[in-house]
């Protein structure tokens, strides 16, 4: 079996995996960086009880390697137990967008505090922009408030160059198509979106307020159904 040498995995794992499918996610999580996280959580929901638990402590053996999808594949194996090591590695981090990943890592755990301030400290950064789905992980009227926070002004968006110029390390065009895509359930063209000044002006409207959080909701549940 092919796997890169940049991981510690045990020899006895590589030459006799419990079943097929451990194979697969050896393969999936350790070798090939071209396999999907779709495919990759499948891979996972497969494993059997006793193979999880091999499976967390592979991933707990190699987060060393600071690798964003062993960080994910700690809260997609939801193993908690991980939370230590996370912690540890987080005050050692000096890459804030490292950081937010594994602060992030501790939320899905541990509903830990410190990715709210992972994500108010990346706001006034450009890689807010790579991170801006996880804004949704808040799940409550914060990921509404933190998005109409991040929106770019009316000049800005007229020179966005119809979303295809834009820079895209730029959160304001990131954070607007995540709001109409919540309110109208698909990606519109640019062109086509609500602007900035409408979400502005409606912010505080409950009724507005509760659809967007209804469809939070609802976007989490949709990607919860993965893990199943």
């Amino acid at each position: 079996m092919w796997l890169s040498g940049r991981y510690d995995v045990p020899q006895e794992s590589i030459d006799d995996p419990p079943s097929p499918v451990f194979r697969q996610f050896l393969l999936y999580w350790f070798g090939s960086n071209s396999i999907s996280t779709i495919e990759r959580v499948r891979v996972i929901n497969e494993l059997t009880p006793e193979e999880l638990a091999t499976a967390q402590e592979l991933v707990r053996r190699n987060l060393k390697t600071k690798r964003n999808h062993l960080i994910n594949a700690t809260w997609l194996l939801r193993d908690t137990s991980a939370a230590p090591l996370l912690h540890t590695m987080l005050e050692e981090e000096p890459d804030e967008s490292r950081r937010l990943t594994i602060a992030g890592a501790l939320w899905k755990l541990v509903r830990d505090p410190t990715f709210i301030e992972c994500l108010e400290r990346a706001k006034e950064t450009d890689i807010m922009s790579a991170h801006m789905e996880q804004v949704l992980w808040l799940d409550d009227e914060r990921a509404i408030d933190f998005l109409i926070q991040l929106l770019p002004g009316e000049s800005r968006r007229s020179n966005f160059g119809m979303a295809r110029g834009h820079d895209l390390k730029d959160p304001g065009p990131r954070a607007l198509g995540l709001l109409n895509r919540l309110e109208s359930g698909m990606n519109a063209p640019f062109e086509k979106q609500n602007p900035p000044s409408y979400y502005r002006q409606i912010r505080q409207e409950p009724a507005f307020r509760e659809r967007m959080l209804q469809a939070i909701h609802a976007e989490n549940e949709s990607k919860r159904f993965l893990l199943l």
